[in-house]
């Protein structure tokens, strides 16, 4: 059975904005992606599939947001 991948990340993890690091544990057999923060027993544990859900997401609402001012700055200068 392989092995886990593990990356050591930087990030706002704890959920008060501050950058702490961590761990993420992406096992392919089981399609799981997992986050440990430093010095933290939880483990978050996602589907990869919902992970993928989440950037799509994420970079079409930065992308729709980068428009709207895009949209607003062309205004502005008429």
């Amino acid at each position: 059975m392989p092995r886990a991948a593990r990356f050591k990340i930087q990030g706002r993890l704890d959920g008060n904005g501050r950058e702490m690091s961590g761990t993420v544990i992406i096992e392919r057999q089981a399609a799981l992606f997992s986050v440990r923060p430093h010095k933290r027993r939880r483990l978050y544990t996602l589907q990869l599939s919902d992970v993928a859900d989440m950037v799509v997401a994420r970079v079409i609402r930065a992308e729709v947001f980068a428009r709207r001012l895009a949209r607003k700055a062309q205004k502005g200068r008429k």
